[in-house]
C-alpha cells in the first residue's frame, strides 16, 4: 500500500499547507521504515493519503501546486528502500538496506 501511494503522489497538485502535511508524513514514514515500525509506517502512509486531494479541481484552487522537489526525493528514497525489501517476508517485516531485518514490532 506504502509503494501504491508514493506512486501516486507526483500527479497531485495541492496547496502549500497540504504539501507540508505529504512531507512530514513522508519524513514518518522514513522515520518508521528505518526504525522496522510497521505500525507506524502505516500510520504515516495514512497521513499522507489525508493530506492528498479529495476532490475536482475547481477554478478556485489555482492555487495549486505541483510536486515540490524535497518530496520528489524523498518519495525516490523510500521507493528503493521498499523495493528492496524481502518479498517473501510474510511476518510484515522487511529488510533495511542495511541487510538488517526488521519485523512488524513483536519482541522475538
Amino acid at each position: 500500500m506504502a509503494a501504491e501511494v508514493l506512486g501516486d503522489i507526483p500527479a497531485w497538485r495541492l496547496k502549500q499547507e497540504n504539501w507540508n502535511a505529504v512531507g512530514h508524513g513522508l519524513e514518518a514514514m522514513r522515520r518508521a521504515l528505518a526504525a522496522g515500525d510497521a505500525a507506524g509506517l502505516r500510520r504515516a502512509v495514512a497521513d499522507v493519503e489525508m493530506a492528498g486531494p479529495y476532490r475536482i479541481v475547481g477554478l478556485e484552487d489555482a492555487d495549486l501546486l505541483p510536486l515540490p522537489k524535497e518530496c520528489r526525493e524523498r518519495i525516490n528514497e523510500l521507493v528503493h528502500v521498499l523495493n528492496s525489501a524481502d518479498p517473501t517476508d510474510r511476518a510484515g517485516g522487511w529488510t533495511t538496506p542495511s541487510g538488517d531485518s526488521a519485523s512488524s514490532g513483536a519482541a522475538g
